[in-house]
C-alpha cells in the first residue's frame, strides 16, 4: 500500500465537501445542535405538575394550653410548604370536582385533606394513637410512573418539613410522622410501569421515523432515476399520486405498529386499557401526515446524502421535546412551547391516553384534530409541490 495513493483519496474525499456546503455545515452544526438540545432537556426535574388543593380542614382557632396562640392549621402549613415550582397549585372548594378535573387529564392529582385534619393529628399525636392518624388523600393519574412518584415526594417532604417546623416551634424533639397519604388511581392503578408508559410512544416515534426517512430517500431516488418525472407526464393526477404512497405507507405503518405491540405485549406484557383499532387510527393520521412532511423535504434534497441530512432535524426535537422518554414537565418552561407545533406530541398524547386510560374520541378528539390538519396541510403542500413541478 502506497501512502502517496492513500492519501490522495482522504484528499480527494475531503474535497468533495468543497462543492456541497450543505454537507460540510451539516457535519459541523449537527453535532453542536445535539449537544445543546440534549444538554438542555435531558434529565431535568420535572416542574409545573398541575394539582387541585381541597382543603376541608377548619384547623384550630385557640386552644386553652396557649401552646397556638394565634391558631394552628396543618393542612394550610403543608400546602405552603410545597414546592410551588414543582407543583403548580390552584385551590378548588369540591373535592369531586378537583377529582373529575383529574379523569378529564385537566390536573394530574388532588390533593385533599379531610375535615377536623388538625384536630385528629393533635389527638394522635397526644394519644400516640396511630388508628387515628389523620390521611391526606391523594386523587391521581397514575398513568405517568414518573409524575405520581415526583407528586408522592413533594407531600412528602412537604409533611416532614412542616413536622420539623412544629418541632422547633414547640421546642420538643422531631414529631413522628402520624400522617398517612392515601393514594387512589383515576388510571393506572399505582401498578403502571415505566415499559407501559414507553411503548405508545416508541409506536408513535417508530411510525414517524420510518416514514419520514423511507419517503424523503424514496421521492430523491425517483426524481434522480426519472421516475417520478415519468409519473407527473402519465394521466395520473398529483393527488392520485400522493394519495396512492400515502396509503401504502400508512399499510406499512400499521403493519408496523401491530409487530411493536404484539412484541411488547409478549414480551413485557404491556397494559393496554382502550381500544386498539382507535390506536391504529391515530398511527395511521401520524404516517399520513410524515410521508407529505416527507415528500415536502426531499424537494431540498438533490442526493440521498442530502436527503438524510434532514433526519435529524426531525429526529431530535421529536424525541427531546415530544415526551417520548420523559414528561414535558420535565423540560425547560422556556423550550415547553416548542412541544406544541411538534406533531409526534399528540401522536403519544393520544396514544397514552387510549392504552393507559382507556379514552375513546371523545377525550382525545384535540389530539385527533391535529393530526387530521398535519395529514391534510403536508399532503395538500405535497400535491401542489408535485403540480410545480410538472
Amino acid at each position: 500500500m502506497r501512502l502517496g495513493r492513500t492519501l490522495a483519496f482522504s484528499r480527494r474525499a475531503l474535497l468533495q465537501f468543497r462543492h456541497d456546503r450543505r454537507t460540510f455545515a451539516f457535519v459541523l452544526l449537527m453535532p453542536l445542535l445535539m449537544i445543546l438540545i440534549f444538554g438542555y432537556t435531558f434529565g431535568g426535574d420535572v416542574k409545573g405538575i398541575t394539582i387541585e388543593v381541597v382543603n376541608y380542614d377548619t384547623g384550630l382557632l385557640s386552644d386553652s394550653s396557649h401552646l397556638f396562640p394565634d391558631g394552628f392549621f396543618l393542612a394550610r402549613n403543608i400546602t405552603q410548604n410545597l414546592d410551588q415550582d414543582v407543583l403548580f397549585l390552584h385551590t378548588n372548594t369540591d373535592g369531586e370536582n378537583a377529582q373529575q378535573l383529574v379523569r378529564e387529564g385537566k390536573a394530574w392529582a388532588a390533593i385533599i385533606f379531610p375535615l377536623n385534619f388538625t384536630q385528629n393529628f393533635l389527638s394522635s399525636l397526644l394519644t400516640s394513637d396511630v388508628t387515628s392518624s389523620p390521611k391526606i388523600e391523594i386523587y391521581v393519574d397514575g398513568s405517568n410512573p414518573t409524575i405520581v412518584a415526583a407528586i408522592v415526594k413533594e407531600v412528602t417532604q412537604s409533611i416532614q418539613t412542616t413536622l420539623k417546623e412544629l418541632s422547633a416551634s414547640l421546642n420538643i424533639t422531631d414529631v413522628d410522622m402520624p400522617i398517612a397519604i392515601d393514594q387512589t388511581y383515576a388510571y393506572g392503578g399505582g401498578d403502571t410501569r415505566f415499559i407501559d408508559y414507553f411503548a405508545p410512544g416508541v409506536v408513535s416515534f417508530a411510525i414517524m421515523m420510518v416514514t419520514t426517512m423511507i419517503t424523503i430517500i424514496l421521492f430523491v431516488n425517483e426524481r434522480r432515476n426519472g421516475t417520478l418525472q415519468r409519473l407527473l407526464v402519465s394521466p395520473a393526477s398529483e393527488s392520485e399520486i400522493v394519495v396512492g404512497y400515502a396509503l401504502a405507507f400508512a399499510v406499512i405503518g400499521i403493519i408496523q405498529s401491530i409487530v411493536v405491540l404484539v412484541a411488547a405485549i409478549l414480551f413485557f406484557d404491556i397494559t393496554i386499557v382502550g381500544n386498539i383499532f382507535l390506536a391504529l387510527l391515530v398511527i395511521l393520521l401520524l404516517a399520513f401526515g410524515h410521508q407529505g412532511l416527507g415528500i415536502l423535504l426531499s424537494a431540498g434534497a438533490k442526493n440521498e446524502l442530502q436527503a438524510i441530512q434532514f433526519i435529524p432535524l426531525i429526529l431530535f426535537p421529536s424525541i427531546l421535546l415530544a415526551g417520548l422518554f420523559w414528561p414535558i414537565e420535565s423540560i425547560p418552561s422556556y423550550l415547553q412551547p416548542l412541544s406544541y407545533v411538534i406533531p409526534l406530541r399528540y401522536g403519544i398524547d393520544a396514544e397514552r391516553s387510549i392504552m393507559l386510560r382507556g379514552w375513546g374520541v371523545g377525550e382525545i378528539w384535540f389530539d385527533i384534530v391535529i393530526l387530521v390538519l398535519f395529514a391534510v396541510l403536508t399532503l395538500s403542500a405535497s400535491v401542489l409541490l408535485l403540480k410545480r413541478k410538472n
